[in-house]
């Protein structure tokens, strides 16, 4: 659900309104007042095709819906954009990694706005996995907006000249500051570094990698130590045939998706035979209605282990980028196994984008 506040003009009025978009911004309420008694209602396909249930209480020409729906439309449009990214550091070696990767994705997603971002709050913290602060932790505020400082003017020459670079230091714990900044810059992707620990032991480890990925309000771009950037052309969404049409968040992927120019590559993962049970057709239809307006190519895979079976197809595919829905999959957490690591470590140059389950 996500709540925004639109203008339009109908007749020879300018009207605001407050619009509430349900069901992967496919139902839409919108009042003139809070809790109003009669509320608009219209539902939008994936087509962008809309439809009226319930006109409200005012009389409201048609022209004018069709003005209230171009409104709806253009924030639809900032939503799942990426014009403004978020990036955090901890100042370590794949912290700057990742850095140096979000800068150049950022021409390619014609990014306008980046946060670079640290916390400086968790230096009591074990480190284990990925932390706010590592090896290379800043000692004071000043220290740390001297370092970002730093980072920002390396990171300058790899963004597009329309692209403003910002920097912020605090100690708000890491989630908190995320989801907060999140929201209040309007940032459409989140990305972090992996920091691993001998010899890659500890790699995608780490309780405050798992807050993210689990609590992250935008989708979170995770850049592995030795990840390279190169365009990334060829993507594979990686999912299994649950709760396909409710839970998954079609419009942020496919505005990602769309800002790349890439080909989707639909990974179905097959546990248990499901892929055979006649209870998936249902699923599979809904799969289908959501994802073939952008052509995409669909693969099955029933690998034993679901995180080797996903990475060999993506490694097979030459794929530049490997994206999941956690809450719903569990892949993320599958491949954070302590016994998988060594298996995935081959692997660690592909980034791993998660989006949150829709609710």
């Amino acid at each position: 659900m996500e709540t925004f506040s639109v203008k339009f003009t109908t007749g020879c009025l300018d009207l605001s309104a407050i619009v509430t978009a349900f069901d992967h911004y496919r139902q839409f309420k919108v009042e003139m007042v809070t809790n109003e008694p009669s509320p608009i209602l219209m539902n939008r396909s994936l087509d962008g095709v809309w439809t009226i249930v319930k006109r409200g209480e005012r009389k409201i020409s048609d022209l004018g819906f069709q003005e209230l729906q171009a409104a709806i439309e253009i924030q639809l449009d900032k939503f799942k954009g990426v014009t403004h990214m978020l990036v955090l550091t901890d100042f370590s070696d794949a912290a700057q990694n990742a850095c140096m990767y979000a800068a150049a994705l950022s021409k390619q997603l014609k990014t306008t706005n980046m946060m670079l971002y640290h916390s400086y709050e968790s230096i009591l913290l074990p480190p284990t996995g990925f932390t706010p602060v590592g090896s290379k932790t800043a000692d004071s505020s000043e220290d740390s907006l001297t370092k970002l400082t730093k980072l920002k003017d390396m990171m300058q020459p790899l963004v597009s000249p329309k692209t403003e670079i910002k920097i912020q230091s605090d100690e708000r714990t890491l989630v908190t500051a995320v989801n907060m900044l999140v929201q209040q810059q309007r940032a459409g992707l989140v990305v972090v570094g992996i920091t691993g620990k001998s010899k890659l032991e500890r790699v995608l480890i780490g309780s405050n990698t798992l807050d993210l990925a689990n609590d992250c309000l935008a989708p979170l771009l995770i850049v592995p130590p030795v990840a390279v950037f190169k365009r990334i052309e060829k993507i594979v969404f990686a999912c299994d045939l649950r709760r396909v049409s409710e839970s998954t968040p079609v419009l942020a992927m496919k505005g990602l998706i769309d800002a790349l120019g890439a080909t989707l590559y639909i990974l179905n993962v097959d546990r248990d035979g499901a892929r055979f049970n006649p209870d998936t057709i249902k699923e599979i239809s809904d799969l289908h209605l959501l994802w073939d307006g952008g052509e995409p190519e669909y693969h099955y895979t029933s690998h034993e282990d679901t995180a080797t079976g996903i990475m060999e197809f993506a490694d097979k595919i030459k794929a530049d980028l490997v994206i999941t829905v956690p809450k719903i999959y569990g892949f993320f957490e599958s491949i954070l196994h302590r016994n998988l690591t060594n298996k995935l470590a081959y692997h660690t140059h592909l980034p791993l984008l998660l989006f949150r389950e829709e609710l």
